[in-house]
């Protein structure tokens, strides 16, 4: 990861910047939606953010996510502002690799390594959405978005190679099929 600061020297470290108070984690995962802020997360957490700008009012930088993406984010006088070069982005949209971008410039991004006082030690904390760690993080992104018919090879493939993955599998299944069952006709 490539980062270059620039700004006043010497400034208080608990000074908050226009940057941070604009873009700070829980607005951004308002703004962005639970979905679009999990998937930002796991490029922060990935280390997918490269050539990352920070400056106390903007930042810029490029998100590697099936191919580069270049983000730039503004804490305007009127609200921030951010652009990118992804679809969603470029419609104006706060999206996953704005969030990641976000996450990262911000400092958010140093997740699971809080202030070891169990409080608001980053997006991963107790009373957080991210309480797992970052593989089960992006697993859930890929589970979530990975094509019905390659998820259930995935799952049978998996059940193939573990007993207990099998077992699990069959236990869900009749769970299900019970569920079915009782439930009354649809019309």
């Amino acid at each position: 990861m490539i980062i270059s600061v620039s700004g006043e020297n010497g400034h208080d470290a608990d000074a908050v910047t226009p940057l941070e108070a604009a873009f700070e984690e829980r607005a951004c995962a308002q703004r962005a939606g639970t979905d679009v802020f999990i998937e930002g997360v796991n490029l922060a957490l990935l280390g997918r953010v490269e050539q990352l700008r920070i400056r106390p009012t903007n930042a810029s930088g490029t998100v590697d996510d099936a191919g580069p993406h270049e983000v730039r984010l503004e804490a305007a006088d009127d609200g921030p502002r951010t652009g990118c070069t992804c679809p969603e982005g470029a419609t104006g949209s706060f999206c996953r690799h704005a969030v990641a971008v976000a996450l990262v410039a911000t400092g958010s991004a140093g997740l699971a390594d809080g202030d070891g006082d169990g409080e608001n030690g980053g997006i991963i904390g107790e009373s957080s959405l991210f309480t797992d760690d970052p593989v089960h993080a992006a697993m859930r992104v890929f589970l979530s978005r990975a094509p019905r018919a390659e998820l259930v090879e995935t799952l049978l493939d998996a059940a193939d190679d573990s007993e207990a993955v099998a077992d699990a599998l069959w236990e869900a299944t009749v769970a299900w099929h019970g569920r079915q069952h009782a439930a009354p006709p649809s019309p």
